[in-house]
């Protein structure tokens, strides 16, 4: 419980409610397995054909959502129909009950009263190994789909229905039943385009015997008038069936407000002039969880997007950019005064087929790297303080830690890296450019002494670089072993030591620790453990100024995906309850001290009207400004600190009013409120004099 001093303190700042789903949505596009090694951040990416159509196929391979997993979030208010209306982004299963069907359904045959499948299609591959194979009926007021084949993945069979008209900056409620003749998980995703072709929501769902609703309530970007719902229902052999399909147009659905669970009373981002807190961010969660959003716009201090600016995403046709994922995400984070991380520029991993199938020389490849920083960065210049330029770049090559083979390095040669820092600072000579990979936090480490080395040589030679991710992917294994996966802390601590000799910034910008499966109490122990200490050390650094978490929750994490004996890697859970991992964390801020950043009450967050307006003004102190339509209102905000927190965290100490005991009176604060405003009118005095 707040003392009398806190509430009147921050009663404005947890009143906020955060902006409504200004998301991005999820797309991947590259087909096939996995990338990235273990302990990397690869995403897993594969996917579903774009589907005409009943029974037919165009425009390609296209993949389902990178490496995303675990349960539906349902939708918030709106909900129409006679369905039950699910609470406001919460995570889980279906409910019980039938979906109602109503006036605005898009969807034509979706309660399945007659015989006739039309226009839903099936869809299975043949074409792999092993094939798939599926008969599609309707069976007890049901529509069947019955495989005799499964396939590897559920994308290799397929039920969908084409021809919906989807309208940009528009929220739709998605409801349909579901069951399965053995418990199996299947895909549900919504899609766009033909050449390329993007899936644009897409979640997991858990079919068991017991006919289930599901129901979500996600916002649309795009206008698209030949969309698609499929269900990605293969794998394996069996039966699954579906029922009292909707989708419809909802209004804008409410946002929870959000009031943070740390003891201590203060939120991650109270403590931005310590350490900035941030997480990535993705859809399918971003859109249809209001829940989701509201935590993260309380708790952090700056997002990076999971996925929507990797290069398959953002450029899918050579010189055609893609910006409407990364631009509603950053619209979104400045909305609510968070940061935005880029991330990344120059990949190997994920990239459009248009590159990797292309002919090339060092000439013409270097330009391709050019024009895409330039139509990358370009766009959002001056918009974010922090790009990762290059991504995972070091791999050991016939026993030897050196560059990875990639066609970046392959085509372009060793200096691609000096070649893409050099040509990010031409296009942005403000913002801080940074080296990312995996495996590199621990001095002593082949790979880290590898990534020293070539940074070192960079900065000797004036590449403009200013700092390094350590993206601190861990784990404990299934049978409990912590060998190899839980880091030396020290061994981290004396590596951000030596890049600080070396005047480089090193941030945490991917952190996860991933779980063995089964769960337990002392696996959750080791985990809790490592995120704290894994703080302290980048408190301790006065070149460790962000931490990044890899994404929010469970509910939405990339490692099953990936890992699939693995899983519970993030400081939420599947139903976004914070795990002992966050008390952990925050109590290290707590010891770390107060920060001067959270100074004043930000506004209550404004309303939103329609879709397809322009944000509202942001409030200062007082109430947010309502927006114009389309555009959710913006929460005032309180004073901020930017740039290098060391000095703060150094100037802090361990003691502060906010850190004190909960019987701290009301007429101290106003004391202290006053004695601040003599000191600051006194030092005024001295600098006139």
């Amino acid at each position: 419980m707040f003392a009398t001093s806190r509430a009147f303190k921050y009663a404005g700042f947890f009143s906020v409610a955060a902006v409504g789903l200004w998301a991005a949505p999820a797309r991947a596009q590259n087909a096939g397995g996995m990338s990235g090694a273990p302990g990397a951040g690869g995403i897993s990416s594969a996917g579903a054909p774009n589907l005409g159509g009943a029974g037919s196929s165009a425009g390609g391979a296209s993949s389902g959502a990178s490496g995303q997993s675990g349960g539906a979030p349902n939708g918030a208010a709106g909900m129409s129909g006679g369905a039950p209306s699910a609470a406001a982004g919460m995570n889980g299963g279906g409910t019980s009950g039938s979906p109602g069907t109503s006036a605005t359904n898009l969807v034509t045959n979706g309660t399945f009263d007659t015989t006739s499948t039309s226009p839903w299609w099936g869809y299975a591959n043949d074409t792999i190994d092993p094939p798939a194979a599926q008969t599609l009926a309707v069976s007890d007021g049901r529509l069947c789909s019955t495989m005799t084949a499964g396939g590897e993945h559920p994308w290799d069979v397929i039920v969908g229905i084409s021809g919906l008209a989807l309208l940009p900056n528009q929220y739709y409620h998605v409801a349909f039943s579901v069951s399965a003749d053995a418990d199996r998980t299947i895909k549900f995703k919504t899609g766009f385009g033909d050449v390329p072709y993007t899936d644009y929501f897409l979640e997991s769902v858990a079919a068991t015997t017991t006919p289930q609703v599901v129901e979500y309530t996600y916002l649309n970007l795009r206008s698209d008038p030949m969309a698609q719902l499929q269900f990605q229902i293969g794998g394996s052999v069996g039966t699954v069936c579906l029922d009292n399909i909707v989708l419809e147009p909802v209004a804008t659905p409410a946002t929870p407000s959000y009031t943070t669970p740390a003891t201590s009373g203060h939120p991650f981002k109270y403590y931005k002039d310590v350490v900035k807190m941030g997480t990535a961010v993705d859809t399918p969660m971003f859109l249809s969880s209001p829940l989701h959003n509201s935590i993260v716009a309380g708790e952090f201090s700056m997002i990076t997007p999971a996925n929507s600016m990797k290069m398959n995403l953002i450029e899918p046709t050579q010189g055609v950019f893609d910006y409407t994922d990364t631009d509603a995400l950053a619209a979104w984070a400045k909305a609510n005064g968070l940061e935005f991380r880029g991330h990344p520029l120059v990949w190997h991993t994920q990239t459009p087929s248009w590159l990797t199938d292309g002919t090339w020389d060092r000439d013409s490849l270097t330009a391709v790297m050019y024009a895409h920083i330039d139509g990358v960065l370009g766009h959002y210049v001056g918009q974010f303080p922090y790009w990762d330029v290059v991504n995972e770049a070091i791999d050991q090559v016939n026993g030897t830690w050196t560059f990875r083979s990639t066609i970046w390095h392959d085509t372009i040669g060793d200096d691609f890296m000096d070649l893409a820092f050099a040509h990010a600072h031409m296009v942005d000579p403000n913002a801080k450019l940074f080296y990312n990979d995996y495996n590199i936090e621990q001095k002593g480490n082949a790979k880290a002494d590898k990534v020293f080395e070539v940074v070192s040589d960079m900065k000797t030679r004036g590449i403009p670089i200013d700092g390094v991710g350590f993206q601190g992917h861990y784990y404990v294994q299934p049978d409990g072993s912590t060998s190899g996966g839980v880091p030396n802390m020290k061994a981290i601590a004396d590596n951000m030591a030596r890049y600080a000799a070396i005047n480089v910034e090193v941030h945490i910008t991917e952190c996860d620790f991933r779980i063995g499966k089964p769960l337990d109490d002392s696996k959750t122990q080791i985990q809790t453990k490592f995120y704290a200490d894994l703080l302290q050390v980048c408190i301790d650094a006065p070149n460790c100024s962000h931490f990044t978490l890899w994404g929010l929750s469970d509910a939405d994490s990339w490692v099953p995906g990936t890992f699939p004996d693995y899983d519970y890697a993030h400081v939420w859970d599947k139903q976004l309850m914070p795990k002992p991992a966050y008390e952990a964390m925050s109590q290290v801020f707590a010891k770390a001290g107060a920060t001067t950043g959270m100074a004043g009450a930000p506004g209550a967050a404004g309303t939103s009207g329609g879709s397809g307006g322009s944000g509202g003004a942001v409030g200062s102190g007082g109430t947010g400004a309502v927006s114009n339509a389309g555009a959710p209102g913006v929460a005032g905000s309180g004073a901020s600190s930017s740039g290098h927190p060391s000095a703060a965290k150094k100037d802090s100490g361990g003691c502060s009013l906010a850190s004190s005991s909960t019987d701290t009176a009301p007429w101290l604060v106003s004391v202290l409120s006053l004695l601040g405003i003599a000191m600051v009118r006194r030092r005024s005095q001295r600098a006139r004099a």
